[in-house]
Formats: structure tokens, C-alpha cells, sequence
């Protein structure tokens, strides 16, 4: 008998599972692939330590992944990002913000566009966003008449803190919540000193200590009987368990591409197994580069504004992501779940992304020793627009079943992108708890 039986070995259900393995709780990980680490999984190739994407940490020392890290007893070395520039619609780079003498020094915004960066910034910090829950950021930019330098930096803001560049679908709400917090804790974006790989390393270690993980074992199903969870499915085999943490994306909660359903819809009310299947993802381009030769000194995010998308040369943070004298460069395109589904419009995003990239660093196509281009259809569990913000969001306790949890970055947790999946972890351990 499992204390816990954990579906999904992604970073959000590897961190529930250590933080309830460091308290003794037999704890076992059950992931369908033969790799741990889901959509935030790290990749090795001739030298190489790639991450899936960008995966910088909001908060840094801050930061829910940091939080769970110190219960497990080890304090995250983080090394904070440096100057961040922007390619502007003018075709003209220039320093993108992150700080109060940045906003100063770019050439994005005019005198007009400073003073209402100042004046936005103060009412942020001090207010309440509430009234905001139902508005767009473009339905508010327009109400606020903040236009020109200003509107673009926002624009990018959308694109890059909330993984959608769609200002017309992305929650003002949920937005300035989330600036809120950077302006709080005056912290940004860092990036883990030594990459992600010591950080799995130390979930994994601790699951082990009282637990197990098994890869290539996919869960047909969860096995619920008179309201309370009894354990699970796999083919023939019944593993039981006391509970169960659902660790995958709620759209796969009742159904799967391959046509089966983890849980059993008519267990659950109608509304919440709606909007489980409806909810939509944040989708997007990847593109890793492996470079042979520096490239750019850069230590900060890169933006472009057409393409709306943004990246990072990740080995100037941590050199020993590459081989001495290498360079690994990492960007990412958000774009429409539509646009990921078609293969051809997939590849175009694709070349518009690369084109753009090769305009701004001069020579870098002699240099690439491999690239890895991904279309992803779902990075993020759940898009934050306005019909997806926290409170319409699946809970961390099943309605009406006992003993069955949810975590991971589809959940109703703060934050956006992959704070989602972090903030969930520490939710979802106070519902068991409690």
C-alpha cells in the first residue's frame, strides 16, 4: 500500500513527491515516457545541456521551486540576468527594462511614456486588481490611452511573463498581479547557477530515500469507488494506493489523444469536467542552438517585436551548460494552439522566427553545430486569458472524491507560465495536509 501515488513524472509531480517523500510518506512516481521531467525536462547532446524551452525562475531566491528546494534542505545558487534588449518595430535595438534606470536609458519610451511608466508603477505596487478580472490587457491599454513605447513594452510583457502575445485574449488581472509581485520582491527573472539538472537531481534523490519512481508505466486509469480513491490501473495490474496526485494537464484529466480517460467523467459535476476539457494551453516555437564559437556576451533576455518572441544565450548565465568556447542559444515563439496543429503554418513560424534571429546576430548560421526546432502544442497547461484565470481554473482537491489531488500548472495556483506548476506544488500540499 502507497501512501501517495503520483501520476506524471513532470517537475510538478517530482516536487510534490519529494516534499511528501522528505516526511516519510511512501511515495511512488509513475511517468509514461522513459524521461522524467516533462515539459521541463533537460536534453544532453556532444556537450550540451538544454533546457525545453526557456526556463528562467521568476522570484529566483524567491521563488516557489526555491521554497521547496530549502524544505528538502538545500539552498538554490542563482546568477541574475543581465541587461535585456529588444529589437524594436523599428527594426532598431534598444535596452528593454527590468529595472527603474533602465526605463531611464531606453530609447523605447519618450519623456510622456516615462512619466506614465512612474505613475503606473506606483498605483501597481499599492492597489487591488479585482475590478480588473473580466478586462483584456488591450481593452485596458485602451481605456488607460497608453500608446506609442509604452504599449509595446506591455505588449512584450504579455508575450514573455504571460506566455501570450495576444493582448486581446491575456487577463490585465492576472497580468498585474504578476508585476505586482516582481515590483514586491524586486526581483525578476534568474537563472540557477549551476542549470536545472541539480535540482532533479535532489527530487529524485529524496523520492528514492522512501519511494520509487517507475518509467515506460502509463496509468489507464484512476480507481475510485464510493467517492474515495482506491489506487490505480496500469494494463492488467492494480497498484493501491491511500491517495493520488494527479500530475498531468487537466485537458487529459477524461480524455487523451488516444481516446482514453484517466478519470471517469460521470463521477465528476459537468462543469468541472467542461472546463477541464476546454481549457486551452499556451503554444509556441522552440528553437536550440549549439554554437561553436561565442556568439554575443550578452546575460540578459533577448525580445524582438515582430516576431513577438524572445530568447536567451543561457550558457553565458551558466558556462557549464556548453564545451569551453561553445555557446547555447534558446528561443521561443509563442503562437495560437491552431497554429501548432497545422504543420505547415507550425513551419512557417518557424522560418519567420529563424529569419529574424540570423538579422540580429550577424554570422551566427557559420557557427551552428546543431539546432533542434520543436513545435509545441502545449507548454503551459493553461493559457492565462480572461476566461482562464485562477478562479476558473481546476482546484487542488477533486470535488466530491476523497483522497484524489491535482498539481501542476493547469491548476488554479498564482503566477503565470511555469510559476503556475510551482505555486500548485505548495497548494496542493497544504489541501493534503489540511
Amino acid at each position: 500500500m502507497w501512501d501517495f501515488i503520483i501520476v506524471g513524472g513532470g517537475i510538478t509531480g517530482l516536487s510534490i513527491g519529494a516534499l511528501l517523500a522528505h516526511e516519510g510518506k511512501k511515495v511512488l512516481i509513475l511517468e509514461r515516457t522513459g524521461k522524467l521531467g516533462g515539459r521541463a525536462q533537460i536534453w544532453e547532446k556532444d556537450g550540451f545541456t538544454v533546457d525545453y524551452g526557456i526556463h528562467g525562475i521568476r522570484y529566483g531566491p524567491k521563488s516557489a521551486i526555491s521554497e521547496t528546494c530549502r524544505k528538502l534542505g538545500v539552498e538554490i545558487p542563482y546568477v541574475p540576468l543581465g541587461r535585456s534588449y529588444v529589437r524594436d518595430e523599428d527594426g532598431m535595438i534598444k535596452i528593454f527594462p527590468t529595472g527603474p534606470i533602465d526605463f531611464i536609458r531606453s530609447e523605447m519610451f519618450t519623456f510622456m511614456d516615462r512619466l506614465s511608466i512612474l505613475k503606473v508603477s506606483l498605483r501597481v505596487r499599492r492597489r487591488s486588481f479585482e475590478t480588473f478580472k473580466n478586462l483584456s490587457v488591450k481593452e485596458s491599454l485602451d481605456e488607460e490611452g497608453i500608446k506609442g513605447g509604452m504599449r509595446r513594452y506591455l505588449h512584450l510583457v504579455s508575450a514573455s511573463m504571460m506566455v501570450c502575445p495576444f493582448i486581446e485574449k491575456t487577463s490585465i488581472r492576472e497580468m498585474l498581479v504578476n508585476l505586482q509581485k516582481v515590483l514586491r520582491r524586486r526581483i525578476s527573472v534568474m537563472y540557477p547557477l549551476h542549470g536545472w539538472k541539480p535540482i532533479f537531481d535532489l527530487l529524485i534523490r529524496t523520492i528514492m530515500r522512501s519511494g520509487e519512481i517507475r518509467l515506460q508505466s502509463k496509468v489507464d486509469s484512476v480507481d475510485i469507488e464510493k467517492g474515495a480513491v482506491r489506487g490505480v490501473h496500469i494494463g492488467n495490474d492494480f497498484i493501491e494506493g491511500r491517495a493520488v496526485i494527479v500530475s498531468v494537464p487537466c485537458q487529459e484529466y477524461f480524455g487523451r489523444e488516444d481516446g482514453s480517460s484517466l478519470l471517469d467523467e460521470k463521477l465528476f459535476p459537468q462543469e468541472f469536467v467542461k472546463m477541464c476539457k476546454s481549457m486551452i494551453p499556451s503554444s509556441g516555437v522552440s528553437i536550440d542552438y549549439g554554437l561553436s564559437r561565442r556568439v554575443s556576451s550578452s546575460e540578459g533576455l533577448w525580445y524582438f517585436w515582430s516576431p513577438m518572441s524572445f530568447g536567451m544565450f543561457t550558457s553565458n548565465l551558466c558556462p557549464e551548460l556548453s564545451p569551453p568556447g561553445k555557446q547555447l542559444l534558446t528561443w521561443f515563439y509563442p503562437n495560437t494552439l491552431e497554429d501548432m496543429q497545422d504543420p505547415q503554418r507550425a513551419k512557417s513560424r518557424e522560418e519567420e522566427l529563424e529569419r529574424a534571429i540570423f538579422e540580429t546576430f550577424p554570422g551566427i548560421q557559420e557557427a551552428i553545430e546543431w539546432r533542434r526546432a520543436i513545435h509545441l502544442k502545449m507548454v503551459n497547461g493553461a493559457q492565462v486569458n480572461v476566461n482562464q484565470t485562477r478562479d476558473r481554473r481546476p482546484g487542488f482537491k477533486a470535488p466530491g472524491i476523497q483522497g484524489l489531488y491535482f498539481v501542476g500548472d493547469s491548476t488554479e495556483a498564482s503566477g503565470a507560465g511555469g510559476d503556475i506548476g510551482h505555486e500548485s506544488v505548495h497548494e496542493c500540499y497544504k489541501a493534503i495536509t489540511s
